[in-house]
């Protein structure tokens, strides 16, 4: 992620589009979430291409299968800006992959090989533990999975954890997300399709809010119409305001130049449209994580999902 623009648009007024449901809507596990953010906390830093990644994704593929889901695993060589380059896997969780109708949620899960917004610059050549900034999309994409486990709305739903996400430079936009633009180029499965998609980025911290991410308000008005709609209907909307925030280069700009669908970023901007004090230092870690907050954006998700 990961440059902020300016705010150059408003969010066009768009029209929420309901269906009907299938199953009873389930309850976002955020004691679940917290077990999952400790589990990713405890594998350490984990930057593209290392050892730790590599054991995070084996661990996201057991989850998965654990919960119902044909995974699939995409692997494909990718070259950070700095270092050699390495293996990413971007991990596909499906369910109901026979239906036609799906919904993409996604979420990185690698971290920032290098601490640069550390003051010290002895800390600064550091990896990061990524527990929000990493950790808390995955974590939420997991115990997703474990709700759809029970249940299921009448859209299929894949969830994709991407891999080189955190290790560009900010001089170099196309330097981040580069699992993501492997995958949006040639996805798995083939040809892939959605009726939209949500990515989840920092979206664990303690006092975290979800205002309109500019690409996602100019992109996906109708995603962050539906996302709004579900907030309201639970009594979640001081978690996602209706305020325009700055534009924020993630992995949704390459999902929806590579695929043509629209993706909302739901991610913690401050209102001043900074990202949290932690960001890409070492102190982003399990302290900072609220369950309330992974409560908030994991029950909104499944509303949105189960008004499909």
């Amino acid at each position: 992620m990961r440059r902020l623009w300016p705010l150059l648009f408003l969010l066009p007024a768009c029209e929420l589009q309901c269906g009907s449901r299938s199953g009873p809507l389930p309850s976002f596990d955020a004691d679940h979430a917290h077990e999952l953010i400790l589990a990713y906390e405890n594998l350490g830093p984990k930057p593209a291409g290392s050892e730790a990644l590599a054991r995070t994704s084996a661990w996201i593929k057991r989850e998965l299968e654990s919960s119902g889901a044909k995974v699939l695993i995409q692997e494909v060589k990718v070259k950070p800006p700095v270092g050699p380059e390495v293996l990413a896997r971007n991990v596909i969780g499906q369910f109901d992959p026979e239906k036609k109708e799906r919904v993409l949620l996604s979420a990185h899960y690698d971290t920032r090989p290098f601490a640069d917004e550390e003051r010290d610059p002895k800390k600064q050549k550091q990896a990061v533990p990524g527990v929000n900034d990493g950790g808390s999309g995955t974590a939420l994409l997991l115990t997703l999975a474990h709700a759809l486990k029970a249940s299921r709305p009448n859209v299929g739903v894949d969830l994709l954890f991407l891999d080189a996400e955190d290790a560009g430079l900010p001089s170099h936009t196309n330097s981040y997300c580069l699992g993501t633009q492997a995958w949006a180029k040639n996805p798995v499965p083939v040809a892939y399709r959605a009726r939209f998609g949500i990515n989840f980025d920092m979206v664990g911290r303690i006092g975290a809010t979800f205002p309109i991410e500019g690409h996602s308000g100019a992109r996906a008005a109708p995603v962050v119409a539906k996302v709004h709609a579900a907030a309201k209907e639970l009594g979640l909307s001081d978690y996602f305001p209706d305020q325009r925030a700055s534009f924020v280069i993630d992995d949704h700009v390459y999902l929806m130049e590579g695929l043509g669908i629209p993706v909302m970023d739901v991610i913690h901007l401050t209102p001043e449209g900074r990202f949290p004090p932690e960001w890409h230092t070492l102190q982003d870690t399990s302290e900072f994580i609220s369950r309330d907050v992974l409560k908030a954006v994991g029950q909104t998700t499944l509303r949105v999902l189960w008004n499909e």
